[in-house]
């Protein structure tokens, strides 16, 4: 039995996928109520207009409106490391369906041959502290911190690849 798999016949690291997708637009969803709690209106007629940059900023507080970038800028690299994370999550799943579970890499077990579970819930955990960091992060000199997870991040995930690789030869 491939890692994810369970009675009920989902593949819960296939689910993250689309989990991930979700987690990814909440610093939006956090940008907007920080937007509103400002007194900011978006018209949703135009919103990404009315969400520029150029129309907010003047229109709310100098530091509501440096913490509303971030949280946008957080939310459009969780999007662009989508494909990555998808990429992994989908290599490793044909690597276990390919090799079954008798493949061993690593000392992982012979239940998850590539780690799949671990490496899902490590990367869940890395962009959730990388959103934090992104957010709340405002001085350059800390900034590195956010740096440091989003390398942690894609790192594992590169990683992941290259062993769903050595398993599909």
């Amino acid at each position: 039995m491939a890692s994810g798999f369970n009675s009920t016949g989902l593949n819960y690291p296939l689910l993250a996928i689309p989990a991930y997708y979700v987690f990814s637009v909440t610093p939006h969803i956090y940008a907007m109520n920080l937007l509103k709690s400002a007194g900011y209106k978006v018209n949703n007629t135009n919103p990404k207009a009315s969400l520029s940059p150029a129309n907010v900023q003047g229109k709310v507080p100098d530091a509501v409106f440096g913490k509303y970038q971030r949280a946008e800028n957080a939310q459009n690299n969780n999007l662009e490391q989508l494909p990555l994370f998808a990429a992994a999550v989908l290599a490793s799943i044909l690597a276990e369906r390919v090799a079954g579970p008798s493949v061993k890499i690593g000392g992982t077990s012979e239940l998850d041959p590539t780690g799949l579970t671990m490496f899902v819930g490590a990367w869940f955990a890395i962009r959730a502290a990388y959103n934090v960091a992104y957010i709340s992060i405002d001085e350059h000199s800390k900034s590195f911190a956010r740096s440091g997870l989003w390398a942690t991040g894609s790192g594992l995930a590169i990683y992941q690849i290259f062993k769903a690789a050595q398993i599909l030869g």
